[in-house]
């Protein structure tokens, strides 16, 4: 039977940030649609922002409904954009460990790759300071998990109930 673990919701900060960023593309949408601009590059620049809008909206809907599953025989991480399965045997289950960047700072994020970064929001694949390749999901620097891989990286998640699934 699959064990499901919720990741942290938003934090105030991360709703703020959100609520900012899908402000400012209304905000260029209405700008781009009473310009005076040439048609066609109305149309592409207002189709373009309309399609970010949707795009960051669904990730605003989904960050507090993403969630980690261990099942049987696969860990799941259910997470707008980038849904992760992986087989248990590729995963170090006996490795998983809360994460203190004031104990490890070589675990701390440096730069990101591909994702989402913003105030209160890191999703995607960032680089760590000891320049190893991590997946994060994080809305709050407490109750960080990383979780080590057979695959060369780290998935490093904030969880409601991080101690849950480290009794596991």
């Amino acid at each position: 039977m699959p064990q499901v673990y919720a990741l942290a919701p938003l934090t105030s900060g991360g709703y703020w940030s959100f609520i900012a960023l899908l402000a400012i593309l209304v905000g260029l949408l209405t700008f781009i649609y009473f310009s005076t601009l040439p048609e066609i590059s109305k149309i592409i620049s207002f189709g373009l922002l309309l399609l970010t809008l949707f795009a960051f909206s669904w990730v605003f809907y989904k960050a507090d409904d993403s969630k980690l599953i261990i099942g049987d025989d696969t860990l799941t991480l259910d997470v707008p954009f980038y849904a992760i399965t992986l087989p248990l045997a590729e995963v170090k289950i006996k490795e998983i460990q809360r994460l203190d960047w004031q104990r490890d700072p070589d675990l701390k994020l440096e730069s990101r790759h591909n994702g989402v970064g913003m105030a209160g929001y890191q999703l995607g694949w960032f680089k760590l300071s000891n320049k190893q390749k991590a997946f994060v999901a994080m809305s709050e620097e407490q109750n960080l998990v990383m979780i080590p891989t057979l695959r060369g990286y780290r998935i490093i998640l904030s969880l409601q109930e991080p101690d849950r699934l480290l009794s596991r």
